[in-house]
């Protein structure tokens, strides 16, 4: 049996994460407001269903929040209880209407918010660094980029581990979810970068260790 996981939205970086996974061999079901209007999109792709978000929490384990942050909050609290136990991987930032800041930050993050509101879910920060215009080539100078990940619990990283490598990027394990602070931090500065200092978008952040180092 495919695996299986729920996206829920289907705008850019949603639709690309599932479109990915799909040919990756997971069963991917979105959730969306409108599942027949968002069907006709994502029929050509095998393993892939739409349904209510309602019906997307409750088909799958794994539940992957796309939507943006604004819409976050309201759309996760409602179905706390049937996401516990499972795990949520958050890609949102906590941007401002003209992306010129974030609107949390500093002492919490959006994640660490999102865990409060779903208390018996198992949240992991993800895909938060990374476009969707850039998403279908993880690849960046001959290497595939690193996907900054970070959770509270063990498992549930190791799940998020295995959702990275079936996108072909490279796993970057950040360790507490407290951390999902620095790392919107850093999706912002990618995007000062980007765009503010006119840095162009065709590149990511990476770790690298030094040669020979034990």
């Amino acid at each position: 049996m495919a695996m299986k996981i729920s996206i829920l939205g289907t705008g850019k970086m949603g639709g690309a994460l599932g479109r990915r996974l799909a040919q990756s061999g997971y069963s991917v079901i979105f959730g969306s407001r409108a599942p027949s209007e968002a069907g006709t999109r994502f029929s050509g792709f095998p393993n892939v269903a739409v349904r209510t978000y309602s019906d997307a929490v409750r088909s799958s384990d794994v539940i992957v929040a796309a939507v943006p942050w604004a819409a976050t909050l309201p759309l996760l609290s409602p179905h706390s209880a049937a996401l516990s136990g499972k795990v949520v991987i958050d890609l949102t930032n906590p941007l401002a209407p003209d992306i010129s800041h974030l609107t949390v930050g500093g002492t919490t993050s959006a994640a660490e918010l999102i865990a409060e509101a779903i208390p018996g879910a198992h949240v992991v920060k993800a895909f938060n660094m990374i476009t969707a215009d850039n998403f279908p080539d993880p690849y960046f100078s001959g290497e595939p980029a690193q996907v900054f990940h970070c959770g509270d619990h063990e498992d549930a990283r190791d799940t998020a581990r295995a959702v990275i490598e079936a996108t072909g990027y490279r796993p970057m394990d950040c360790g507490a979810l407290s951390n999902a602070r620095y790392l919107e931090a850093m999706a912002m500065l990618w995007l000062q970068i980007a765009f503010w200092e006119d840095r162009g978008s065709n590149w990511a952040f990476k770790i690298a260790d030094r040669g020979g180092a034990s």
